[in-house]
């Protein structure tokens, strides 16, 4: 069960970063659970400019300024209920949410995610795709390609992509969870790749039905008392079926695991969770190796009446 009791949510002040703090704060108010708000200044790089320019004042201005815009975040998410502290750092981003993550220990991330150049690639061209390989707790992404109204978080259809890799019993019982506490319906699903069912050729059939005893087999003893399930096991490419499902089926939320085992496996990340977290029409919630650690606890969840 999911325990929430700290929410890190960094923000940048762009328009996916400001949906991701709505989102963070009705996430709190849910699981009646804290705000830390992070915002990192990047230093001004004194060689880049021809002429000698006076970098102490222009930092001292964006820290004013940035810490006014942190103080307009506060005041929103207290006017929602929600306990906040805020925290603004100076340095390299990544490091600097690294530094956060230590010194708050969050149950969670929730931040949001650009474009695909130019500034708008502060967070997913190196922030968040560092933070999708190396976060020690699940993040959750707002992507500014969503179009789904974010104020109160939804739950109804949740999706959860699985490889059956190591992690995919982590993400389950993130997914169940979430859906025992919000009567949610969850899809388990499996991307059989191209290349893998052209390989299986005539034993296509009975291959995708030992992909459903398999992801049968994952699912929670007396779950479906409380939850509807749904099988899927589709053949393509795995982001783009994964993009597609999430439009057809007006997914809430998505959950993924982050592959643990070592880089090589989270090399994955390039070609399929970052495509998906970058152009997702609602949250991505990515869930590390947990070590069983069981941090996650959440109210008690209703039975579902004539299951």
């Amino acid at each position: 069960m999911i325990t929430m009791e700290k929410i890190l949510c960094p923000a940048d002040f762009f328009p996916a970063s400001d949906e991701a703090v709505t989102y963070a704060a009705g996430l709190a108010a849910n699981y009646d659970a804290s705000i830390h708000l992070l915002h990192v200044v990047t230093p001004i790089a004194v060689g880049t400019y021809e002429y000698a320019i006076d970098t102490d004042e222009i930092m001292r201005s964006m820290e004013e300024k940035s810490m006014e815009q942190l103080n307009k975040l506060v005041a929103r998410v207290k006017k929602a209920g929600v306990a906040v502290t805020s925290e603004l750092r100076t340095g390299d981003v990544y490091e600097e949410i690294k530094g956060s993550i230590v010194d708050v220990k969050p149950d969670l991330i929730v931040m949001g995610t650009h474009g695909r150049r130019g500034v708008e690639r502060w967070f997913i061209g190196s922030t968040t795709e560092k933070l999708l390989r190396h976060s020690p707790v699940p993040l959750v992404t707002i992507s500014a390609a969503g179009d789904k109204a974010l104020s109160t978080p939804q739950f109804r259809r949740i999706l959860v992509t699985t490889d059956f890799s190591e992690g995919t019993a982590d993400a389950l019982a993130y997914a169940f969870s979430v859906a025992q506490e919000n009567d949610s319906e969850v899809t388990l699903l499996h991307v059989l790749h191209d290349i893998s069912a052209d390989v299986a050729g005539k034993y296509q059939d009975s291959l995708i039905d030992g992909i459903r005893k398999q992801l049968e087999g994952l699912v929670p003893a007396g779950a479906r008392n409380w939850c509807e399930i749904v099988m899927r096991v589709e053949t393509g490419i795995p982001y783009r079926i994964i993009l597609r499902t999430l439009e057809d089926e007006k997914v809430d939320l998505l959950i993924m695991n982050i592959h643990g085992k070592d880089m090589l496996d989270r090399a994955l990340l390039g070609s399929t969770a970052e495509r998906v977290v970058r152009a997702a029409s609602c949250p991505v919630m990515m869930i590390p190796p947990m070590n069983r650690k069981g941090r996650m606890k959440a109210r008690p969840g209703k039975q579902r009446v004539g299951a």
